[in-house]
């Protein structure tokens, strides 16, 4: 594993993980947020993903939060050691083995909840994971982390993932501070396997008619931090060009302009063309595209294929959904070439200082 992908469980990002090639499948392990209405899109994904794991939880986003399906099954209530949750762990485990249990929990939540919640679920499978949000400054979650750490009868059956979720600029990584400090802490334990998940993906969009670049910071931040300390071995994770807490779904009477996204590491070209539902401006923005000087040729992987076709075809273009499915194949594609360009993840050096 070398990529963990952190996306909210909806159509077109389940799409774009199902049409990774096999040996790109390998090497990256989804982090799925379960939200929506129902299980179709996380069955879709349990039924096509194959044997590669791949990690679960339940969204705590916002913009999540009065989900129905959520809500109904009262997946983030965490009285009884979150036995709703745990309950939708084993269920969807029966429909694919490879999955891996996220424990994760909202600050107010009782600390002994989520340890009890841990242990039963450290019982019951061979890997679990706990996903600790951290703020950019400080490790917020980490002493219920630790205390998870701390209880369950193997810590090396345990992946930690350390979620940074949105980011405008750089963590601190000052020589000694907070963040080296917590990586250190964690890895004394002996965990399976540390994960460092960061989104700089913007808030906004170019105007109709434009386009721009927007430099992609978590490649950077974390390549630099992982050369700084390579006596530990941190996963690389990033939200896969998606912004998980911006809006989702479509809101009834807002503007649906033709929007696009590609991805040339270390940063995203971005366009919008065209008015409302004027979707036949996908084509065009399909040669825009190709004509980029970091386009990785029609052939690099299922997103690219999609935009050669539609470059030069008048139908079946798709809508803004379409096209946020290739962005987020494009982009998990791309991000695995440049960290196996690097060698990061196998003692390589990462980048210099000056690439911050």
């Amino acid at each position: 594993m070398d990529y963990v992908a952190a996306l909210r469980v909806g159509q077109n990002d389940i799409k774009a993980l199902i049409n990774l090639e096999p040996g790109r499948k390998q090497r990256v392990a989804p982090l799925l947020s379960m939200r929506g209405t129902d299980e179709r899109h996380l069955d879709s994904f349990t039924n096509n993903w194959g044997s590669t794991p791949f990690y679960l939880d339940v969204s705590r986003f916002d913009t999540d939060s009065n989900d129905r399906y959520i809500v109904e099954h009262e997946l983030n209530l965490a009285a009884n050691a979150f036995i709703e949750k745990r309950n939708f762990y084993d269920a969807t485990a029966a429909k694919n083995s490879a999955l891996i249990p996220v424990v994760g929990w909202a600050d107010a939540d009782s600390s002994r909840d989520v340890v009890q919640c841990a242990i039963m679920l450290s019982a019951r499978y061979s890997k679990i994971a706990v996903r600790m949000d951290v703020n950019r400054d400080s490790p917020r979650q980490w002493p219920i982390a630790q205390n998870v750490l701390n209880s369950v009868p193997d810590p090396s059956a345990v992946d930690v993932i350390v979620d940074f979720r949105k980011l405008t600029d750089f963590p601190l990584l000052t020589r000694g501070g907070w963040l080296e400090s917590l990586v250190q802490h964690i890895r004394r334990y002996g965990v399976g396997r540390i994960v460092l998940v960061s989104t700089s993906f913007p808030d906004d969009k170019p105007p109709s008619g434009s386009s721009r670049t927007r430099a992609c910071l978590d490649l950077a931040w974390q390549l630099a931090f992982r050369g700084a300390l390579p006596d530990v071995e941190l996963t690389y994770g990033d939200y896969a060009g998606t912004n998980p807490t911006g809006v989702m779904d479509f809101i009834p009477g807002m503007p649906v302009i033709p929007f696009a996204n590609y991805f040339t590491p270390v940063e995203w070209w971005q366009t919008r063309q065209g008015g409302d539902k004027e979707f036949h401006h996908y084509p065009a923005i399909a040669r825009m595209i190709r004509a980029l000087p970091g386009y990785h040729g029609d052939e690099f992987c299922w997103a690219n294929r999609e935009i050669a076709r539609i470059a030069s075809s008048a139908t079946n273009y798709g809508n803004n959904g379409t096209w946020n499915g290739f962005r987020v194949n494009q982009h998990i594609c791309a991000v695995l070439e440049y960290l196996a360009s690097h060698r990061t993840l196998t003692g390589g050096a990462g980048p210099d200082d000056d690439d911050l």
